[in-house]
């Protein structure tokens, strides 16, 4: 018998990526807007952002985001005067389909996310660029691969994201998930998220095991495989990135915010903040709006 191939149709296609990015908003942040040549998705994951998209305005909430057609005009600004997060990522494409995305806000399911998560995890294992900066024009690889085909699986979970988000927009499906994968993936947000809100209350290893219902051993490995550090470590990430939250948002002080995040101490709180960003709270503060001041500026056009 003489086999046949068939070339697979390929309805999306990303040629290339312009950006990847997870800006943290502080809550007085401002920009000029932009418009460009390439698509542009931004995703809201800490607190709410207010969006333009040409003619139009509204608000982002957690786990929304929107896609901006080529020389649409936009900007964002945090919302409500409250620091926000967002990841940006913005690429070229011919696919036509990508049209039936735009203009209307997007909500993420776990899938969407996932992919999302994905796509930041394996830009840090690509890229040099920290992933917070707004004034680098284009992303610089790594002398050395540290992660096998890292950026063509970028570009494929990056077209999946977009396939995925399509499927639900216009036909209500989605893909499947293996079942333990969904299981795992929604137990490990799952506790993410209980960590979340309860960041100042002591949380003990053991005493997630007993909430969730899981053996110390898959608990280890659940985390290293969804967030490639330790259960506490992840912890402590949260409590820092929460930390950084009420510092730039300039309400709290120092020994508050190491109660509301969960340090034993203002002492402790130091400690650890500089153990993990390599300063100060204070001296943190104070970089960050000096590093937001210098991208605010406008020029004349």
């Amino acid at each position: 018998m003489n086999y046949v191939a068939t070339e697979l149709k390929r309805t999306i296609d990303i040629k290339s990526i312009v950006s990847i990015h997870y800006f943290e908003y502080t809550s007085d942040f401002t920009y000029p807007g932009e418009s460009h040549d390439f698509w542009e998705m931004i995703y809201c994951d800490k607190g709410a952002l207010h969006i333009t998209a040409g003619e139009k305005s509204f608000n982002l909430g957690i786990g929304q985001a929107f896609l901006h057609h080529p020389s649409q005009f936009h900007n964002v600004e945090p919302a409500n005067n409250e620091p926000a997060n967002s990841v940006v990522l913005s690429f070229y494409s011919d696919s036509q389909r990508l049209q039936n995305l735009a203009d209307s806000p997007l909500n993420f399911d776990n899938y969407a996310r996932t992919s999302l998560f994905s796509i930041i995890r394996e830009a840090k294992a690509s890229f040099e660029n920290p992933l917070g900066r707004i004034d680098e024009p284009m992303l610089l690889r790594k002398p050395s691969e540290e992660v096998f085909a890292a950026e063509q699986v970028i570009q494929n979970y990056a077209e999946l994201l977009l396939i995925h988000l399509i499927r639900k927009t216009d036909y209500s499906t989605s893909f499947p998930e293996l079942p333990r994968e969904e299981k795992n993936s929604r137990l490990a947000n799952e506790i993410s998220r209980y960590m979340s809100e309860n960041l100042s209350k002591k949380i003990t290893f053991s005493e997630i095991t007993r909430i969730f219902s899981v053996s110390p051993t898959t608990l280890k490995k659940l985390f290293k495989s969804y967030y490639r550090c330790g259960t506490m470590e992840y912890l402590t990430s949260l409590r820092i990135e929460r930390a950084k939250e009420l510092l730039r948002g300039g309400k709290h002080t120092c020994t508050e915010i190491s109660s509301l995040c969960g340090f034993c101490s203002i002492h402790h709180f130091s400690k650890v903040f500089k153990e993990k960003c390599g300063i100060s709270p204070t001296e943190y503060l104070h970089t960050i709006k000096a590093m937001l001041d210098s991208s605010n500026i406008k020029t004349d056009s």
